[in-house]
């Protein structure tokens, strides 16, 4: 349910830079500069605060209310997203990339947000049904699978409880998130159709990064292990870290 945070960074970063120079002292475009790069650094709880201090100046700038939202999401605040997206959505223009993204994550979610729904034209409305034809959603797809992982050399065990979170690539939208059962069975449901990053984190080291393509209607059936771990496998590397930079 989390947006990707590198997107987004560079995505308010560039609006950042096409607004005027700010005046003297702290500003809603230096504040969302930073607040994007708090995500980029993986710290939401930061890029929150100073998405919600933006906003006390520019109550209707639509990038900050989805900056906020993305930040929310990756801090679980279910209820703060939902009003952020619901936010965008309802004033964004449909084609703005904030507001298609919040559109998708709301709807990942189940939720249709209020205000959404478009004014229709009386010819937009002869060819509703045609459109209706033409844009069917096509079945969902699922993923299910277990997953094993030897923590203790030579001893495979099931990995209990553990998170594992399905990203649509390239948006970075996280659409589902569970965690195995106690014997590490796994089993994402009703996922649209697409390709996806399949891991165990948001941020730092992994045990998996596999790269799923979906088909409409397709059951796949996909166990991880450490035959395609991170050690062996991995479809989504983290870029090298500069020379020269601290060590973590």
């Amino acid at each position: 349910m989390r947006l990707g945070v590198r997107w987004l960074a560079v995505l308010a970063l560039a609006l950042s830079a096409c607004q005027a120079a700010p005046p003297p002292g702290p500003s809603a475009k230096s504040l969302a500069t930073l607040a994007a790069e708090a995500l980029q650094r993986g710290d939401a709880a930061k890029a929150a605060d100073l998405y919600r201090s933006a906003l006390v100046t520019e109550p209707e700038n639509l990038p900050l209310h989805y900056g906020l939202g993305v930040a929310a999401s990756y801090l679980d605040q279910r209820t703060d997203a939902v009003r952020e997206f619901s936010w965008v959505v309802a004033r964004g223009e449909p084609d703005r990339a904030e507001t298609k993204a919040a559109r998708e994550w709301l709807a990942s979610v189940g939720i249709f947000p209020r205000g959404a729904i478009a004014r229709v034209s009386d010819e937009t409305r002869a060819q509703e049904p045609e459109a209706s034809s033409r844009d069917a959603k096509p079945a969902p797809a699922s993923v299910q699978g277990r997953a094993l992982y030897d923590t203790t050399p030579g001893l495979i065990v099931p990995m209990e409880r553990m998170q594992l979170m399905l990203s649509d690539y390239p948006n970075r939208i996280v659409y589902l998130r569970l965690r195995s059962d106690e014997r590490g069975n796994f089993h994402f449901k009703d996922v649209p159709p697409g390709v996806y990053k399949l891991t165990d984190t948001v941020a730092g080291p992994a045990r998996w990064r596999l790269r799923v393509e979906l088909k409409p209607g397709q059951d796949l059936s996909l166990d991880l292990s450490p035959a395609n771990s991170t050690r062996v496998r991995d479809d989504f590397p983290e870029p090298a870290q500069p020379a020269g930079s601290p060590s973590s």
